[in-house]
């Protein structure tokens, strides 16, 4: 009997050891998604709007298409990946993001339609904020970088009659500093204040978007 009741109290350790181990497996698993997002891209009058999108490792991206009749893949050609199937209009295309870097693709049967998700790593000082921007006021603000920054910046951010505002260039200065910038402007140099138009909110997504490299152009 006692050799019965061993071998039980065996079984029963085994059985907990395996639960435990699967718990912990499926909390590894699942943590790094936990504060995972779905962030929208839309894809009209043949344009992925917007063109970059900045998200955080784990996050999605879902393109759906808002055409009235035309079709659009969502093609990371340069990874290797093949073409995946056409989506026409009402449905959608997603994937989610595993690791940090900027990922250009483009559409399938529509080469001139590009874009680019710039993956940020989470836990370093320049992860996006979770009460994200709404997806139209990112595309405006993205606009204004590329016309207004790049009339002084130079269209490519490399410097023009202001400073280059490449990464690169931005290391040294938090998403803060640079937010500061933005909306105080630079006394003494033709670098204005935004403050008049542009918001807390609004520098310190532009500040997030330059220190991540979204607005170089190839």
């Amino acid at each position: 009997m006692s050799d019965i009741s061993t071998g039980l109290s065996r079984l029963q350790f085994i059985k907990e050891c395996v639960n435990r181990s699967l718990s912990v497996l499926v909390f590894l698993t699942l943590t790094p998604f936990a504060n995972a997002e779905i962030l929208e891209v839309s894809i009209k009058k043949m344009l992925f709007v917007p063109e970059t999108i900045t998200v955080n490792v784990g996050d999605v991206v879902r393109w759906v298409n808002h055409e009235r009749r035309q079709y659009h893949s969502v093609w990371f050609e340069t990874l290797g990946d093949p073409e995946p199937d056409y989506f026409f209009p009402g449905e959608f295309f997603e994937k989610r993001f595993l690791q940090a870097g900027s990922y250009a693709y483009r559409c399938g049967p529509h080469p001139e339609m590009i874009g680019t998700v710039v993956v940020l790593a989470q836990g370093n000082d320049i992860s996006i904020e979770k009460n994200r921007l709404p997806q139209d006021r990112q595309a405006e603000l993205e606009y204004l970088v590329r016309q207004d920054c790049g009339s002084c910046h130079g269209m490519t951010l490399k410097g023009g009659l202001g400073p280059s505002l490449l990464p690169e260039s931005l290391k040294v200065f938090s998403v803060d500093d640079l937010s500061a910038v933005i909306l105080e402007g630079r006394p003494g140099t033709p670098m204005p204040p935004w403050k008049g138009i542009l918001n807390t909110e609004d520098a310190s997504w532009i500040a997030t978007y330059l220190k991540a490299g979204s607005g170089v152009q190839p």
